[in-house]
């Protein structure tokens, strides 16, 4: 995941900076020196990249974001 891909993922789950650091377990300076492009653990970026999972976020590549809705879902 990169920054632009997580500032993507927030906006269409219309997540602020600190709302995402605490789904995520992280703080919030954390997460603003990732999205500005700063290095932060891998333990972090996990964490940061799999609250968006669970909430319907996929990654692909280095470019590719998709959001799949809940009542998007096949049955």
């Amino acid at each position: 995941m990169t920054p632009g891909q997580c500032r993507a993922a927030r906006s269409w789950l219309d997540w602020s900076i600190l709302a995402t650091a605490q789904r995520a377990g992280i703080s919030k300076t954390t997460l603003t020196k990732f999205e500005r492009g700063g290095n932060i653990t891998y333990r972090s970026l996990d964490k940061i990249r799999r609250v968006f999972e669970d909430a319907g976020v996929e990654f692909r590549g280095r470019i590719h974001v998709t959001y799949r809705r809940a009542d998007d879902e096949e049955d």
